[in-house]
């Protein structure tokens, strides 16, 4: 670790949090992920995730989380109160700033706006939905979950559960 006696020249701190469920694993992911089962370990998993957040604390120094990002797997298969519990719990641990990006993760096929009413209620105020084609076959080919008329509906709910979606292809 590289010492900065002046916070202020310090680098942003953003953070990264890995959410390995999936409800299928396609077959080009090379990312730690696992096909989900009923029952999600949620709270186990959030209060493991905390615990190694507790262990990395001294190489955050004084610095505010600038970014979250909650990606996967599909971080979305979790409910919206585990991940108000995983927010909740990084920001009594590390201060988040006041206008920092929380970005869930999210697959078109798991779409509900019930569920991201809740995770906007929790703190996430930006969706990055994985898209990765407009093509039927290649949606088939890929092993994706949607076709290509599913990536849509986030964009056309009447009250956006988000501040900013984002999509990749």
């Amino acid at each position: 670790m590289i010492a900065v006696d002046d916070e202020r020249l310090a680098p942003p701190l953003g953070l990264y949090v890995h959410i390995p469920w999936c409800v299928r694993k396609c077959p080009y992911c090379d990312f730690n992920s696992h096909h989900a089962t009923d029952t999600l370990p949620e709270r186990r998993y959030v209060a493991a995730l905390l615990a190694d957040l507790e262990s990395e604390l001294a190489v955050c120094g004084p610095r505010p989380v600038q970014t979250v990002f909650i990606g996967g797997g599909t971080p979305s298969l979790f409910g919206a109160e585990a991940i108000a519990d995983l927010l909740e719990g990084i920001g009594r641990r590390i201060p988040l700033a006041q206008d920092a990006e929380i970005t869930l993760e999210a697959n078109p096929g798991t779409a509900e706006a019930g569920k991201f009413a809740g995770f906007r209620a929790a703190g996430v105020n930006r969706l990055s939905i994985g898209i990765q084609s407009f093509q039927d076959r290649q949606l088939a080919a890929l092993g994706r979950i949607h076709d290509r008329r599913r990536p849509w509906p986030p964009l056309k709910w009447p009250r956006r559960p988000v501040l900013s979606i984002s999509t990749w292809i």
